[in-house]
């Protein structure tokens, strides 16, 4: 058998083999960690939009009487936060048969740019109950 060593061995046939990743290995793990990384990376900004949204779209419903109010108070919320993804007139608002406000949904898809011609294309919805 082999004798150990604190950094290697030598094998049965009498050469030293090192332990650890190889070149190539490493290579590998940095190529794989960059192309998870960067799509990530670049999905924060929408990702943070579709907190604002839902945030926005939960303050509407909260304030508003009817459906008019709902959309302006998301209008006025999404100036405020900078939402370009939702307009108000794109919620879908729900009353029940006494016109008080059941719930706001939204529906949206947005492409974020990866690398080149390389995006993706991500779908968010919520609803407020």
């Amino acid at each position: 058998m082999g004798q150990m060593s604190q950094s290697g061995r030598v094998g049965n046939d009498g050469r030293w083999r090192e332990k650890g990743f190889s070149l190539w290995t490493l290579l590998v793990v940095i190529v794989f960690v960059i192309g998870v990384a960067l799509p990530a990376l670049r999905a924060i900004p929408s990702l943070t939009e579709y907190f604002s949204v839902k945030r926005a779209a939960s303050y509407a419903k909260q304030k508003a009487t009817n459906k008019r109010e709902v959309v302006e108070y998301f209008d006025k919320q999404a100036t405020i936060d900078r939402i370009a993804a939702v307009r108000g007139e794109d919620l879908q608002i729900r009353e029940d048969e006494n016109g008080t406000i059941q719930s706001v949904d939204f529906a949206y898809r947005t492409e974020v740019p990866v690398y080149g011609p390389l995006s993706l294309l991500i779908s968010y919805s919520g609803t407020q109950h």
